[in-house]
């Protein structure tokens, strides 16, 4: 592949990779039990009633997915205004140059404001109200131009003021509310206007055929604002359920640390970002007598001092490095950018806080230790495998020599006997 194709398909993925994460509606943070009960809840009540937390959510999920929609039905309904001018023509000659004069006017004010309103305002609140407003405007302009006009078919021709109505209401996506509050303008503005330009019998039948027609339309405005709210909701529940589902596929339930899958994904995605001159560290380690606390205490107690050895470890590690439950009662841990030296001190550190802690249960006390062994990547090396491996060897051997201690790999370690040797590397990285 050449060097422009190969630039072209990173450019794509990183659209993709923007648009993947555009999409994202929650925070991992976000997925406890309490929002999904208030996603449900939402989801059953009548209305849908957006819950107040995720407002700024829908409205941003809104802006996402609606915003090029309101933008071309703006200028849809921009020109239709203004070709209303050619049935003028036919209908209304009489006022043909007043009535070319202020629709071309209206259209191209409009078109400016449209333009600046979509390129600086970011709330879809806002430009989802850009047509029904300017619809009722030109709805006065185009009554403004029937009174100016002598025409005979004036009494028929005021039935097309409908359409004001239709195109305000069927294109309201985001809330329900101004659209009531601007047909209510609207249908006043047009019940003046009939009334001037026709007799009382005439204003009545057309109202008569106006009301549904405003009804009508104004219900599937609520329809149009109802299924927003539902989709949103259901997009905010299929995210909570794929963090949670995430959460549990990359996360040890106990400890909450990062599972075995998980810390191999990231630690070779990790060592071959790091800068070459830069060693890497390995820190494996796992609790002494780990069976005789489960044999002495019970189960739920061992589980309690594995989640205390991974709220210390937490604790002891930085930032940058990646910690995890490797398995049973073994943990491990890497730390990037880091010396031989600077691991066996920060392991020497988490060996004596850990030996340090003390566990109570009815009013007995006692205390755990862990035995540590450290193993180094040098630059230029980017083999986890054997990274591991080492570490599991120089954590045999601080067994061997008494447990609770740290020590470091050493090329001339033997290996341990088959029957203590721990299932293969390969079987690890699953």
């Amino acid at each position: 592949m050449s060097v422009k194709a190969r630039m072209g398909e990173q450019t794509r993925s990183k659209i993709l990779s923007n648009q993947e994460a555009s999409e994202k509606l929650l925070k991992t943070t976000e997925c406890d039990l309490e929002n999904r009960q208030a996603i449900e809840k939402a989801l059953q009540h009548p209305a849908a009633q957006l819950p107040p937390q995720f407002e700024t959510h829908f409205y941003q999920h809104q802006n996402l997915h609606q915003r090029r929609y309101l933008r071309q039905v703006n200028y849809i309904g921009q020109m239709t205004f203004l070709l209303y001018f050619f049935i003028d023509y036919f209908i209304i000659p009489d006022v043909t140059t007043l009535s070319a004069t202020l629709r071309l006017s209206a259209v191209v004010l409009a078109l400016i404001g449209n333009y600046f309103c979509f390129k600086l305002i970011k709330d879809i609140r806002l430009l989802d109200l850009i047509l029904p407003v300017s619809a009722t405007l030109c709805c006065g302009i185009w009554f403004y131009i029937l009174s100016q006009s002598q025409s005979p078919w004036i009494s028929t021709y005021v039935y097309a003021s409908v359409i004001f109505v239709l195109m305000a209401n069927l294109c309201i996506q985001v809330r329900f509310r101004p659209a009531v509050y601007n047909s209510l303008v609207m249908s006043v503005l047009m019940f003046l206007g009939v009334i001037s330009l026709t007799n009382l019998q005439d204003a009545l039948v057309f109202m008569v055929v106006y009301i549904p027609v405003c009804l009508l339309s104004l219900y599937i405005s609520w329809i149009n604002t109802l299924n927003a709210r539902h989709h949103f909701l259901r997009s905010l529940l299929d995210d909570w359920n794929f963090h949670t589902l995430q959460a549990l596929a990359h996360t040890d339930e106990l400890t909450q640390l990062n599972n075995r899958r998980q810390f191999v994904h990231m630690a070779e995605h990790k060592i071959h970002a790091w800068p070459k001159s830069e060693s890497v560290c390995l820190l494996m380690f796992d609790v002494d007598f780990f069976k005789q606390i489960n044999d002495t205490y019970g189960h739920d107690i061992g589980d309690r001092v594995l989640q205390n050895i991974a709220d210390i470890a937490r604790k002891e590690m930085r930032r940058k490095d990646i910690l995890a439950r490797f398995g049973g009662e073994e943990f491990i841990a890497l730390l990037s950018e880091t010396s031989l030296d600077e691991a066996l001190m920060i392991s020497e550190r988490l060996r004596q806080k850990i030996a340090q802690h003390e566990m109570c249960i009815d009013k007995k006390c006692f205390n755990f230790t862990v035995s540590i062994g450290v193993s180094s990547l040098k630059p230029q090396q980017t083999d986890l495998q054997t990274l591991i491996k080492e570490a599991d060897l120089a954590l045999y051997q601080a067994k061997q020599r008494g447990r609770n201690c740290v020590i470091s790999f050493d090329v001339g370690m033997p290996e341990p006997p088959k029957s203590t040797v721990k299932k293969e590397i390969k079987s690890w990285i699953v």
